[in-house]
């Protein structure tokens, strides 16, 4: 038999059937659907990164750092700096590679094949999909239409009759931009049972607080806080997030990680990060964003779209024909975020981006309207 022979009649194994049928979800940025159908992307508001950061001393310590030996595997100058800023123990905080790493590993610690597992909807789809991939269920209570305000009566009730490893929450909500108080987080808190462990997922607290704020509940042992510096400090390519937890519960993530998870770069570029002088731009990029909020959302409303409130760097908005107008506004080289991924088909999410970029994402739309306008027209 030759080599060519026996390679053709190889096979690889058979996959875990969970992986096999686990689709990608879909998010802002470079997507997956794209493959060449569009043109370059000139104005890019469907991601909701910082367009105002890295500071300077950020850039400058990426590219010190050292190439040449492994990383701290526990990255423990960039932990303790991060608990300065915050005031915490630094037992009580982890980093990992990207917030996203850190749900699928919460899901492979503590959700066995047939548990069942709460989320509070709509609401970001990496939850879901994690906990499916371990052979959980996943049971989501979802805020309704109009407002979709986050159930959380509803979402603290079926915790306490599932009575599941995990509850996720996230605060302020992807997609729409809802933030809870430290009242209304210590409430859910109080109301959890032995065994349930409450996820709440601050990734874009520092938008709502206007600076690098101490997690909600950093003292609570029935909390763990999951906090990525990707939007906040604008480092998306870093990827870098931090888990605020008792040590008891940071204990099963440690052991699940593999070594070196952490890369130099990354930890060298959060340490600069939280010098006195980047947090302090960093608050002056918050507070700009803020401002740059309140006018984009003005300015879709006035061409019809039906923006929601939000204390985030995005805003969620019912468009008619959602799914046409970013099709259509991906064709001139503008990129927003359909929401039809979060179970809102009927809507689109747009972010806070330098002023030329929304320039040309407002000029885009009145380009997409125009034909509807004058066809009125001339009816």
């Amino acid at each position: 038999m030759t080599c060519d022979t026996a390679t053709r009649r190889w096979r690889p194994p058979r996959a875990d059937p969970r992986v096999a049928r686990a689709a990608p979800e879909f998010h802002g940025g470079p997507g997956y659907e794209e493959n060449g159908e569009y043109p370059p992307v000139a104005a890019d508001l469907s991601t909701n990164i910082n367009p105002y950061v890295p500071d300077e001393a950020v850039r400058q310590a990426v590219a010190g750092a050292p190439l040449d030996a492994y990383p701290d595997p526990a990255a423990s100058k960039a932990c303790a700096r991060l608990a300065g800023t915050w005031q915490l123990d630094s037992e009580r905080i982890m980093l990992a590679p990207g917030g996203s790493e850190l749900i699928y590993r919460l899901a492979r610690c503590w959700v066995r094949p047939g548990d069942s597992v709460v989320v509070c909807g709509p609401t970001f789809g990496e939850y879901r999909r994690a906990v499916r991939l371990q052979g959980g269920a996943v049971h989501e209570v979802r805020g309704t239409a109009p407002g979709f305000a986050l159930p959380l009566a509803r979402f603290s009730d079926r915790v306490r009759r599932l009575r599941p490893p995990l509850a996720f929450l996230c605060t302020p909500n992807n997609p729409t931009g809802e933030a809870l108080s430290d009242d209304a987080v210590a409430e859910l808190a109080h109301r959890m049972r032995a065994g349930t462990l409450l996820v709440v997922d601050e990734s874009y607290r520092s938008f709502a607080a206007g600076h690098l704020a101490q997690p909600h509940l950093p003292g609570d042992d029935r909390v763990l806080h999951l906090r990525s510096f990707t939007k906040d400090l604008g480092v998306p390519g870093l990827r870098l997030a931090a888990a605020i937890a008792a040590p008891r519960v940071l204990d099963p993530l440690i052991r699940a990680a593999p070594p070196w998870s952490v890369s130099s770069v990354a930890q060298a570029a959060l340490c600069a990060a939280l010098t006195p002088r980047a947090l302090a731009r960093l608050d002056r990029s918050l507070a700009r964003i803020a401002a740059r909020r309140t006018a984009l959302s003005a300015a879709v409303a006035r061409r019809g779209w039906q923006p929601r409130p939000s204390a985030t760097g995005f805003v969620l908005s019912e468009v008619p024909g959602a799914g046409a107008t970013t099709h259509a506004l991906r064709l001139r080289g503008v990129r927003v975020r359909h929401a039809a991924s979060f179970g809102l088909p009927g809507h689109i999410r747009v972010a806070v981006r330098r002023r030329d970029e929304e320039d040309r994402f407002l000029g885009a739309l009145d380009d997409v309207a125009a034909p509807t306008a004058n066809a009125g027209g001339s009816s």
